[in-house]
């Protein structure tokens, strides 16, 4: 081990103050993760959280009967197992040898070169998971990441080993509008494009025993919005997230919000309450047990702050999305 480095003391304070960063900046830094983390949908994994019931088929053994009529006795199992896979992220820090002996005596400076590697690694970090969060969760060089939005949110593909296409499987279907709406019908009153009442009706679409609560739009399209809002004097929203991202009220209890990872002309209904974030414990942007550690084959001490959990959604006909709204 590189001398001069007091590990017992480096671990305590990336255990004390690095760690506790990390968690605050990747749950609160993005719109998504910080709504669903304020209300509590993030949680420490199960066995089986990953791998759940869920109903989606009518029961077959209801009807009308009169008379001696014969029942049908024997019901369908409305149950189909959904299952997704975990999503692992890590970020590496490391101080070699060299920098420990120019710095010996010096733990501050070793503590800043440590705080360097652990800004720009969280950075990164930060912007891939949140990339994800928005992503159709496919593999890249076989690893799972998150499954995200636009995997969850649709309606003709295979979420969680479910497919949509599938006779009998309609509730497993996001409600899609793939019309493609132009910027200057969206601002026009007149025109069946107009964008508070296509909005409305998607919204109208998602609801049945319960409403979304949330609108995600990317920047450009939450701007649009505004710029109708400011014209026809329509109601704004003073409430103000953890970190100050402001609402537009699209309606009672309904905040719109901009997200830069959200795709162009993409926005998001969403009923948080179907959603959670389910976290390995010891893997919650933790570092392993052992903590910092030196390699056989290298004259530096290393660590990783690691991730591993996943995104899943329990009732997709309660969310929607529009696919190209203001792309033009």
């Amino acid at each position: 081990m590189p001398s001069g480095l007091d590990v017992t003391f480096l671990n305590n304070i990336t255990r004390a103050k690095f760690i506790p960063a990390v968690k605050n900046v990747l749950y609160n830094q993005s719109p998504l993760f910080n709504r669903l983390f304020t209300k509590g949908r993030v949680q420490s994994m199960t066995g089986t959280a990953l791998q759940w019931n869920v109903i989606i088929r009518k029961h077959a053994a209801v009807g009308r009967f009169t008379g001696y009529d014969v029942f049908a006795n024997q019901p369908i199992n409305p149950t189909v197992q959904a299952q997704l896979g975990e999503g692992t992220y890590y970020a590496a820090l490391a101080i070699s040898g060299t920098e420990t002996r120019k710095n010996t005596g010096n733990m501050e400076k070793l503590l800043d070169a440590v705080k360097i590697q652990h800004d720009n690694a969280i950075s990164t970090l930060k912007e891939q998971m949140y990339t994800d969060a928005y992503g159709d969760g496919s593999l890249v060089g076989n690893r799972q990441g998150l499954v995200g939005l636009s995997a969850a949110v649709s309606a003709t593909n295979i979420y969680a080993n479910i497919n949509r296409a599938t006779a009998g499987n309609a509730a497993w279907q996001a409600n899609v509008n793939a019309t493609a709406y132009t910027i200057a019908n969206l601002k026009d009153p007149t025109s069946t494009s107009y964008m508070p009442s296509v909005m409305r009706a998607l919204y109208t679409s998602c609801t049945h025993d319960h409403a979304p609560d949330l609108i995600i739009a990317n920047k450009a399209q939450y701007n649009l919005y505004q710029d109708i809002a400011g014209v026809q004097n329509l109601r704004f929203d003073n409430e103000v997230a953890n970190l100050g991202f402001g609402g537009v009220q699209f309606g009672p209890g309904v905040a719109i919000i901009f997200d830069d990872f959200c795709a162009n002309a993409t926005m998001y209904f969403l009923n948080t309450g179907d959603w959670n974030v389910f976290v390995y414990s010891g893997a919650n942007f933790d570092m392993p047990e052992e903590g910092w550690m030196r390699p056989p084959n290298q004259d530096a001490v290393i660590t990783q702050i690691l991730w591993s959990g996943q995104m899943r959604l329990d009732s997709p006909w309660h969310q929607g999305v529009f696919t190209s709204i203001g792309a033009t």
